[in-house]
């Protein structure tokens, strides 16, 4: 039988490394912009997850009437859209009740940090008060895995499609690749990126501003023409009956689901910051304030978007990581929170981008240091991070991305 392998813990690390970045560029916003450490992010992911579970299944709140709108009705999607959307008002009144009024008294960076801190509590009492402790999960169809069973022989690679389906593994498809066609395909996938890249950053400077960061966009396109590649030049492949190597890989939609969604929530914002007035508006507040004002712009307005921009991104990740985990409880939250601080400063404390990919880092270390420590120092999962954290800070103290 295959067993799973580093594959698969880097299939998972991928997933949990997604909810960190969403999490993650919220709380590297509010910091380099409102200048506010914001400890109660945590819990505005949780509130993004109950306020979900309202629309999706309220007979799990029991402090909710009986007779509530759209009882059964409403699917996780839509669920998440409304919650998203709440999450946002909600963190809006955030900025418009507490910190504004804390900022206007000039109110140092311990004040903010006890606000943020006090902010946290009453919000994870309020749910505990509303919703209670226990873990519910969202009102959605069973999602089955898809097994990507991999085989290395004298041949080469064969890929098998396998799902369990009543006790037995059933063979979806099998195909496979030469040895010869599997190393031409990656050559041409590194060099594609490679090229890209190249082209990219070529004339790059400090008046020009990529929509996409050119090693992001290399990444990218390596990975497009692999995938692409792999799935145009596969051909059927019989048993392999004696495999030199096997590992399996298990996955499914909603974890693509999980990773896509952050994804395209990582380039609205970066469309937002680079393309729109609104945007430089916000660059200019989080490099100086005080400059910014003189010039013009409203740094009231800015910092109401950022914080509306940072409970939506809360919220977002607070539904993505409720839905994969098939788990909402008033704690999730604050045990997100530590991951997503060490990637915020992983990352470049005042850079969304890099706090995106040191999530990614995180969220993949935990899970591979989870597969190669014994079973008994699996709950030292998040103790993993904050090793990662330290010794990349030993290397680059300015971050991954630097102050970008």
């Amino acid at each position: 039988m295959v067993s799973t392998g580093l594959l698969d813990a880097l299939t998972t690390g991928l997933v949990t490394g997604s909810i960190i970045a969403a999490g993650a560029l919220g709380l590297s916003l509010i910091y380099s912009i409102a200048e506010v450490p914001n400890f109660a992010h945590g819990d505005m992911i949780t509130i993004g997850a109950y306020l979900a579970l309202v629309f999706n299944k309220p007979a799990a709140i029991p402090f909710l009437p009986d007779s509530v709108p759209l009882v059964g009705t409403t699917s996780l999607a839509v669920a998440g859209v409304l919650a998203v959307g709440l999450g946002a008002t909600f963190s809006a009144g955030y900025e418009l009740t507490v910190f504004r009024r804390f900022r206007r008294k000039d109110a140092d960076l311990i004040t903010m940090v006890i606000v943020s801190l006090g902010l946290a509590l009453i919000l994870r009492n309020a749910v505990l008060f509303l919703a209670g402790s226990k873990n519910v999960s969202y009102a959605t169809e069973p999602v089955r895995d898809v097994f990507w069973d991999a085989y290395l022989s004298g041949f080469g690679l064969t890929i098998q499609l396998t799902q369990r389906r009543a006790g037995e593994i059933v063979t979806l498809a099998q195909w496979g690749y030469a040895w010869w066609l599997a190393a031409a395909i990656l050559a041409a996938a590194v060099g594609v990126g490679y090229a890209v890249y190249r082209e990219r950053s070529a004339g790059e400077g400090f008046d020009v501003v990529h929509l996409v960061d050119p090693r992001v966009l290399g990444v990218g396109a390596g990975l497009a023409t692999l995938l692409a590649l792999a799935a145009l030049l596969r051909f059927q492949s019989g048993v392999v009956a004696d495999p030199l190597a096997s590992t399996r890989v298990g996955t499914s939609w909603k974890d693509g689901t999980v990773v896509v969604v952050t994804g395209l929530a990582m380039l609205a914002l970066n469309v937002l910051l680079k393309t729109t007035k609104l945007g430089k508006a916000m660059r200019a507040t989080a490099d100086n304030l005080d400059l910014a004002e003189v010039r013009g712009v409203d740094v009231d307005r800015v910092q109401l978007v950022v914080w509306v921009v940072a409970g939506l991104l809360a919220a977002v990740a607070g539904v993505l990581a409720g839905w994969s985990a098939s788990n909402v409880n008033p704690n999730m939250g604050f045990s997100l929170l530590l991951p997503v601080f060490a990637a915020v400063i992983m990352g470049g404390i005042r850079s969304p981008y890099g706090s995106a990919l040191a999530g990614l880092v995180i969220g993949l270390s935990m899970d591979l240091g989870v597969y190669f420590l014994p079973p008994s120092l699996a709950v030292y999962r998040e103790a993993i991070a904050f090793v990662i954290l330290i010794a990349v800070l030993l290397v680059r103290p300015e971050g991954l991305w630097g102050d970008v």
